[in-house]
This record gives C-alpha cells, structure tokens and sequence, in this order.
C-alpha cells in the first residue's frame, strides 16, 4: 500500500481528538478548514502554561501536607497562584509569615525521552536555581531565609536521572547547594530541593 501523507495525518489527528476529547468515532479532521487548525494551534499554544499551572496546584497540595502554615492560609497562597501571569519574573510559589517557601515550577521531559536534560532545559534550571538561592533583581524579596524548592514534573525515571546528572555535573558554585527530596529529608534554608510531583 502507497504511503499517504494526509491519510497519516488525518489518523492521526482524529485517534487523538477520539481517544482523549469526544469519544465519538468521526471524521473531525476534514471537518475543519486551514483557520480553524491555526486556531487549535494558537489554542495549544498555552499548553506548556496548563501542564506548568496544574503542576503548581499539586505542589500547592503537597506543601499543605508538608507545612500546617501553609495549610492554615492555603486559600491566601492559592489566590497568589491564580492572579499570576504566565510571563511574570516573579517566583511560581512564595510564602512569607510564619515560614518562608520559594518555589519554582518546572515542566523540563527530558530531550528524546531520554535520561539527559538538553542544554536550553539544563540552562534554565540552572537559572531558576540562581534565582532560588541569590534572589531575582526584579523581585523584592530575599530568599536567603526562605525553603527553596525546585518542582519537577515528574516523567518518571526519565525526570529522575536526568535530574541526578544535572546535580552532579553543575557549575561548582552550585555544588552540595541542591539535592532531590524524600521523605528523610530535613529542610535547610541553604539549600535547593528538587521535589517531583505528578
């Protein structure tokens, strides 16, 4: 059988829409004309911003389980989370008062679902851990005495060890200053922990 490029594409596009939208059997792919594609893709467009939002909302849950001041004020912080714009400089999560918390969200799979961040991911997360342990010049506030946290989306063994060869492979300013988080952990403030959340 001769390959079909739009027959691929037109599968494809409809098995998803099928199995993870409507659940009904259609042809949704012909239905649609060259704008409405660029309308889903524009749509999609946010998607990184989704998968970054509803992973802040389960680390929300986990910080609850974790601090009982957090818990106490949690509608305070969550309406924090909900008037934050995507693009801001700001930290994704910050509590101040009777414990401080800075966290920042990352939604980083590993490149070729492989085990190694790429370097644009690796530049980042190194960034975001500046950030976590020197502070943000555009944000007035100091972290020094805060818990820092660097939230993962966890994929898995995959999000595991590329995360291990980050740690051990990063800059030597920055060495001994962050470690993946388990429940034996006892939280310093001089450190970043890498926390995985699904």
């Amino acid at each position: 059988m001769n390959y079909n490029r739009e027959d691929e594409l037109k599968f494809r596009f409809n098995q998803f829409i099928i199995s993870k939208v409507t659940g009904e059997n259609k042809d949704y792919y012909s239905k649609l004309t060259i704008e409405d594609f660029v309308d889903i893709k524009n749509t999609l467009s946010n998607i990184n911003n989704i998968i970054t939002y509803k992973t802040t909302i389960s680390f929300m849950d986990w910080l609850r389980d974790h601090f009982s001041y957090v818990d106490e004020n949690y509608e305070v912080y969550l309406k924090d989370v909900l008037k934050v714009k995507p693009s801001v400089n700001g930290y994704d999560i910050m509590v101040t008062g009777k414990v401080n918390i800075v966290a920042e969200i990352k939604c980083n799979k590993p490149i070729n679902n492989g085990f190694k961040y790429g370097s644009a991911q690796k530049n980042g997360i190194i960034k975001d851990i500046q950030g976590l342990l020197e502070g943000k010049t555009k944000v007035n506030f100091n972290p020094i005495h805060a818990y820092k946290f660097l939230v993962m989306y966890d994929f898995g063994e995959h999000s595991l060890k590329a995360t291990e060869h980050l740690i051990k492979n990063i800059p030597s300013g920055y060495r001994g200053k962050v470690e993946i988080y388990n429940d034996k952990t006892q939280l310093k403030i001089d450190k970043v922990y890498v926390v995985f959340i699904k």
